[in-house]
């Protein structure tokens, strides 16, 4: 254990961002008394006393930055706001379930929990047991806070009788970024070449879809030859499993039907999105022998100029990289030359996945003090205001960046001046204390952000996510499944889902789809059926 006092490890990190008191306002600050509480967290390594980020913190290079912000009217006086000491207790990975669970039994745990490998099963024998403070019913005092519970399902998940004990700390503060983001992109310049009058976000049914593959295949408007290939896909054969889910979302895993659950590899949809996509391969449509495809050889080809349509993983960073690879690759090729097909499922709807909306969590002790809780929970509140989401994405307004006139973001420093450092002080890399109170990841697709521009930030990555809204079919993650400790279903997916995208391959490839299919259904449907039925008993009953 180690004691790391006065803000070291991560309130330091955000001492750009607190500032001095607000003198204008004569309201007495409900923050003026000092705090001193201990921090139960955890670190595998002694060394990251040597972080960098750490290290400046020590330094204290912040003194010129400190007096460049407020906060508002709710709080008078950030400093004092934030008077407070962190006793950060750190215990390593491989023994923290045996410490916090020591803790817990004995009632010692201290009054804030930064909790790593919280699972649903323990976390309600610890609340039934007495080991938790129950947030406060009513949030509104904390209305970013509150915004995040009323925006994201995972917090229902550990509600009891109605009360929250725990806060999952979300990785994004933005819910549409908690979406699947795969997607197809497509060379809008080729679609014009062919007569296509296609927006930057284009809508298509499959057949549609399908059918000027097909057209880009017959036409070849790049003159790429025997190189041509109309549909790629980012990691090849590992892609086909994904492109499976428009027609099944969640193929060879388990869906809830008519309140039960289903293996649904069973369902016939499954082995429809098999013929599906062995009728593109063996037409041609699909690059040929891409199930042998190393890790992004289909978008390596994509960027080198020889494909119509990427399919992959194409967040707004990559989107980004993409549209400016190709400017190198591609002559005259330009950032409105990149499109996005948004493409319907044969039911007509979009399907959409969503990734986990947490990753750890922090709760607050039995024993924890009203005041403790409060000045943590309005802390974390405070962190979420844009104000201080732009600090952590651009550094101090004024000092590292400002808005031009058009309200684009102009940077005051160079990718250099980070490099020369490690990390530009304010810009905290590792968001330490953002992780401790809230979130993982704050927004960073921020407007007049200068990594992106405006078409790949708003006309395609933020269409395309308001196009899915507007008609999704949305495949939430099943938290109960993420949390369950049923050893049979971790067996069925160890041994049977995640090989899954193998028997596509071999599906996809052989003479006869249909028996390939059936054969490995039919030799797992007892322990699938088995399984989904303890499932609906354990969660569903």
């Amino acid at each position: 254990m180690k004691r790391f006092l006065s803000l070291v490890l991560s309130l330091a990190m955000i001492l750009p961002i607190m500032l001095a008191a607000t003198p204008a306002l004569a309201e007495e600050n409900p923050y003026a008394e000092h705090l001193t509480f201990k921090v139960f967290t955890i670190d595998g390594s002694d060394d990251m006393f040597n972080w960098p980020l750490v290290k400046q913190a020590m330094e204290n290079p912040y003194e010129k930055a400190l007096k460049k912000y407020v906060v508002g009217n709710r709080y008078v006086g950030t400093v004092s706001m934030v008077d407070l000491d962190f006793e950060i207790q750190l215990v390593a990975w491989d023994s923290w379930d045996e410490s916090t669970r020591t803790l817990a039994y004995t009632q010692s745990l201290p009054e804030v929990i930064a909790w790593y490998n919280l699972n649903k099963d323990e976390y309600l024998e610890w609340v039934e047991e007495g080991v938790f403070k129950a947030l406060p019913d009513d949030m509104s005092a904390y209305p970013n806070l509150e915004k995040l519970i009323n925006s994201y399902t995972c917090f229902d998940q550990f509600r009891v009788d109605g009360k929250l004990y725990t806060f999952p700390k979300i990785k994004n503060s933005n819910p549409v970024n908690l979406y699947t983001t795969y997607m197809f992109a497509y060379r809008r310049d080729w679609a014009k070449a062919m007569g296509y009058d296609w927006a930057p976000v284009q809508t298509l049914t499959y057949d549609e879809f399908v059918a000027y593959l097909r057209d880009v295949k017959e036409k070849d408007p790049g003159h790429m030859g025997d190189k041509l290939v109309p549909l790629d896909l980012d990691n090849g054969g590992k892609h086909w499993a994904m492109l499976a889910q428009l027609w099944n979302q969640r193929i060879g895993s388990f869906d809830i039907v008519d309140g039960q659950y289903r293996w649904s590899a069973e369902d016939p949809s499954s082995l429809e999105a098999i013929k599906q996509i062995k009728t593109l391969y063996d037409d041609g449509l699909l690059a040929m022998d891409s199930y042998n495809d190393s890790n992004n050889a289909g978008r390596e080809r994509f960027l080198a100029g020889r494909s119509a349509v990427l399919y992959g993983n194409l967040g707004a960073t990559i989107l980004q990289t993409t549209a400016r690879t190709l400017a190198t690759n591609v002559e005259g090729f330009t950032d409105e030359d990149l499109g996005i097909i948004c493409l319907e499922a044969p039911d007509g709807t979009f399907h959409v996945s969503q990734i986990d909306e947490w990753w750890a969590a922090f709760a607050f002790s039995a024993n924890c003090r009203d005041e403790v809780m409060d000045r943590w929970l309005a802390v974390g509140n405070w962190l979420l205001e844009q104000e201080q989401i732009e600090t952590y994405a651009y550094g101090v307004k004024g000092e590292d960046w400002d808005y031009d006139a058009d309200g684009n973001v102009v940077l005051n420093y160079t990718d250099a001046d980070i490099a020369a450092t490690g990390s530009k002080y304010y810009i905290v890399q590792e968001r330490a204390f953002q992780k401790y109170f809230i979130c993982e990841g704050l927004d960073v697709y921020l407007p007049g952000n200068p990594s992106y521009s405006s078409y790949i930030v708003n006309d395609l990555f933020t269409t395309n996510m308001k196009t899915w809204e507007s008609n999704a079919t949305f495949a939430p993650t099943d938290y109960n499944l993420t949390n369950t400790k049923n050893e049979a279903y971790y067996s069925f997916r160890s041994a049977v889902i995640n090989n899954i995208r193998d028997i596509i391959i071999q599906a996809v490839i052989s003479d006869d789809p249909e028996t390939v299919w059936n054969d490995f259904v039919n030799e797992h449907r007892e322990e699938g059926d088995k399984l989904a039925a303890e499932l609906t008993e354990e969660f569903l009953k």
